[in-house]
């Protein structure tokens, strides 16, 4: 065998770090590998050569591709002529399905080996979906106990590897210092804010926070809030919510993980981050994204489980509080956010699911798993598409 070519694709920060990871973990099992991709900066230092800066881009979600259709039909067409020109030997798509279902169709077109890791949640909604991922893909890298199963069971081959988070976590050198400062007066109660890297979704969903955070605040006055963000790009568009809050938020940017270590409560957006904060066994609430019109007109038909957020996917039962749509929580919704913070045997019961969850989901060597599943794949043969499904419908 020659040199490994390999293309690797991500769309946002966490695929970006997951892919610098998995980048690493590829040349430590083949040096001389040549890895291409779509990515931010992480993957670029980690080694790879970047066809565009997707992260500044945002490739997220079926809604932005239509806004700027253009652009997005422009970086396919760029990402297809590199691959007919250059032949990678594998392909590795990162989550972020509303483009890569897109890009998969060309590489299956292509007759090119794919491995997608962490692939789309079909067993939580839109589930007729892995009759399509069936086509496009030769191997799902599963991160959730739940999906091995579930993929095989309708054709998919499949290989549970671990949650990255995990893996990541553990290797990280904490700012100590910065931790200590977050508590400046004896029985401090700190209360993170963490709405999400998305752009589009920071301030809907930075109000509803707000608005618990201030019912925290009358009832504990030793609260104290800080609000993690994902960018620098972000803290003007934050500072416009905090201003007319009537809190005192202290606002901090690359340090999500040290507030989220720190924490005795934090009210996040769904996501990586709510297992990232069940791997601290931090208490949190979690919030969406869904104005109650998206519910009613697709919510509602496309999602197949009770459970959304992922602590509770892997638990199988609700033991994190969610609240799926937009607008004011309700008075009882309200107080089990607070009885998280100040009711002891919440918070010990809770603190105890979530190291279960943890045990769960931590496999050690995740991205070097990753990296020899991509790696096995090298030389497979991908079958000829039928010829009708050639292109973007197949």
């Amino acid at each position: 065998m020659g040199r490994p070519r390999i293309f690797i694709s991500a769309g946002e920060v966490s695929g970006d770090l997951h892919g610098s990871n998995l980048i690493r973990a590829i040349l430590r099992q083949a040096p001389d590998a040549e890895i291409i991709g779509l990515g931010g900066s992480k993957m670029e230092a980690a080694g790879a050569h970047l066809l565009a800066n997707t992260v500044e881009f945002g490739i997220i979600g079926f809604l932005p591709i239509v806004a700027s259709a253009s652009r997005y039909l422009d970086l396919l067409s760029r990402t297809d002529r590199l691959v007919a020109s250059w032949r990678p030997d594998v392909v590795v798509t990162i989550d972020c399905p509303g483009f890569h279902f897109l890009l998969a169709s060309r590489f299956r077109v292509r007759r090119i080996p794919l491995l997608w890791y962490i692939p789309p949640q079909l067993w939580a909604w839109a589930p007729w979906r892995v009759r399509k991922l069936r086509r496009r893909v030769t191997r799902v890298a599963c991160v959730l106990p739940v999906e091995e199963p579930f993929f095989r069971e309708h054709g998919v081959p499949a290989t549970f590897v671990g949650h990255p988070v995990a893996d990541h976590l553990r290797g990280l050198d904490l700012d100590q210092a910065f931790i200590a400062s977050l508590r400046t007066r004896r029985g401090d109660r700190v209360v993170g804010l963490m709405p999400g890297s998305r752009r589009q979704e920071v301030t809907p969903i930075l109000r509803r926070q707000i608005t618990v955070a201030r019912a925290l605040a009358a009832r504990d006055p030793h609260c104290s809030f800080v609000l993690a963000l994902a960018s620098e790009a972000y803290r003007r568009q934050a500072a416009r919510v905090t201003a007319d809050s009537g809190l005192a938020i202290r606002t901090v940017v690359g340090k999500t993980h040290e507030v989220q270590r720190a924490a005795d409560l934090v009210l996040a957006k769904s996501g990586t981050t709510t297992l990232e904060l069940a791997c601290y066994e931090t208490p949190m609430a979690v919030f969406y994204n869904v104005t109650a019109a998206k519910w009613h007109l697709a919510g509602r038909w496309l999602v197949n489980t009770p459970h959304l957020t992922l602590p509770n996917t892997v638990a199988g039962r609700r033991i994190v509080p969610e609240y799926m749509r937009t607008g004011s929580l309700t008075p009882a919704e309200t107080d089990e956010v607070i009885r998280l913070l100040l009711d002891q045997r919440r918070r010990s019961r809770m603190k105890a699911d979530l190291a279960e969850v943890h045990r769960q989901i931590d496999v050690p060597g995740t991205a070097d798993k990753t990296a020899g599943l991509a790696l096995d794949m090298i030389g497979r043969s991908v079958p000829q598409p039928t010829p009708w499904r050639f292109g973007l419908d197949m």
